[in-house]
């Protein structure tokens, strides 16, 4: 995950790592540790398969096969193409997300829906919503976009432990409607190991200030010697019992990768 983001996909595959010990709330160094969870190293480039795995309360499952490419520029803007292989009604359906470090930019989604033979743009001035379920997940645009800190108010809840690591409960409140709104959510509590700096569980409340999902990191190691890689992320939606995991089932860092992935020419037209 992009740790300035709720998800950039494969980015967020590949985080940053570091002794397991207890703390006290008075112990921990919030500004310092959010510092470390949002300039986690990145890649130059990566070229990755994943599943994204959508579950109903009964069980049953659709899989959807999808290539990924991300870059990151020398600014630290992250970029990702994700392009569905399978099932048919998915086929050719291609996504654009781009994350500016610059808090003066506005990130930029795009997406382009065989069936509507036309590119979408997400979340700007006269785009579509970026708080709709991204192609019928459990996960929505902005989940998989990026979290701007400056428009959340942002305190420790206290230290806490999970399968025996430390780490520090912090809650970013939504500063106003608007931001509710553009988010969908009015605050999100994030589980931030104390070691690491990285992100293994967040929960996202709505308008209202109810709980409604749960997303958990799986199985994080170590790549590259500065890398974490992780195998999946489940987002478990607490209102319909379902959940959607996103499974990196081959991630490869490059050298570069070529500009054309993130244009809107390429997800236009798939080249």
């Amino acid at each position: 995950m992009n740790q300035k983001g709720f998800i950039s996909l494969m980015s967020a595959a590949l985080l940053f790592g570091g002794i397991s010990f207890s703390a006290a709330a008075q112990d921990i160094n919030l500004d310092a540790l959010l510092a470390r969870n949002e300039n986690q190293p990145r890649p130059a480039a990566t070229e990755g398969d994943m599943k994204m795995i959508i579950v109903n309360k009964a069980g049953q499952e659709r899989v959807r096969e999808i290539k990924a490419y991300s870059k990151t520029e020398a600014d630290d803007t992250t970029k990702q193409s994700l392009i569905f292989l399978s099932p048919a009604d998915v086929r050719d359906t291609r996504f654009l997300t781009i994350d500016y470090k610059d808090p003066a930019k506005d990130d930029e989604q795009y997406i382009y829906i065989p069936a509507l033979r036309k590119v979408r743009t997400i979340g700007t001035s006269g785009g579509e919503s970026k708080t709709g379920a991204f192609l019928g997940s459990d996960f929505t645009f902005a989940d998989i976009g990026a979290l701007d800190r400056k428009n959340f108010s942002v305190k420790l809840l206290g230290p806490d432990s999970l399968a025996g690591r430390q780490y520090a409960k912090v809650e970013y409140s939504a500063k106003g409607p608007q931001v509710i709104k553009n988010y969908g959510y009015s605050k999100i509590v994030r589980w931030i190991d104390l070691e690491n700096a990285t992100t293994k569980q967040s929960e996202y409340y709505d308008a209202s200030g109810k709980l409604v999902k749960r997303l958990v990191i799986q199985n994080q190691r170590l790549v590259d010697g500065k890398y974490w890689q992780f195998d999946a992320m489940e987002m478990q939606n607490l209102e319909t019992g379902g959940k959607t995991i996103w499974q990196f089932v081959k991630t490869t860092i490059l050298p570069s990768i070529d500009d054309k992935y993130f244009t809107v020419r390429f997800i236009e037209r798939g080249r």
